[in-house]
């Protein structure tokens, strides 16, 4: 089952070919038990370029105000965030690999 999102605001490159991103994947955190946060969990360390920095925001790429390609998650009441700035390609290789994942794991979610 494909999982619903939104962009808040629209992904098109600027001149340098980078685009700015602010997805909402439509996961519903109400109903998520302690196997479907583990599974998430899993999910962001086998997106590719994860870096892993204790008590922070999963994030790849880089980091924010570091970084020039950054990428980071954030659970929120309308459900998972996606904010950064990468080149289109790699956003759309990093999200196909995304998506596919949050479909195939079966979270909980809603239409939006």
């Amino acid at each position: 089952m494909s999982i619903s999102f939104y962009d808040n605001s629209e992904i098109k490159p600027d001149e340098q070919g980078k685009v700015t991103i602010d997805r909402v994947y439509c996961l519903n955190f109400n109903e998520f038990n302690n196997m479907n946060w583990e599974r998430l969990g899993q999910v962001y360390k086998t997106l590719p370029h994860f870096i892993a920095k204790e008590n922070k925001c999963p994030m790849w790429f880089g980091e924010e105000e570091v970084s020039s390609n950054y990428l980071y998650a954030s659970v929120e009441p309308s459900g998972l965030q996606i904010v950064g700035e990468l080149t289109l390609q790699q956003w759309k290789e990093w999200e196909d690999i995304f998506r596919t994942q949050l479909s195939e794991s079966l979270f909980p979610s809603f239409e939006c």
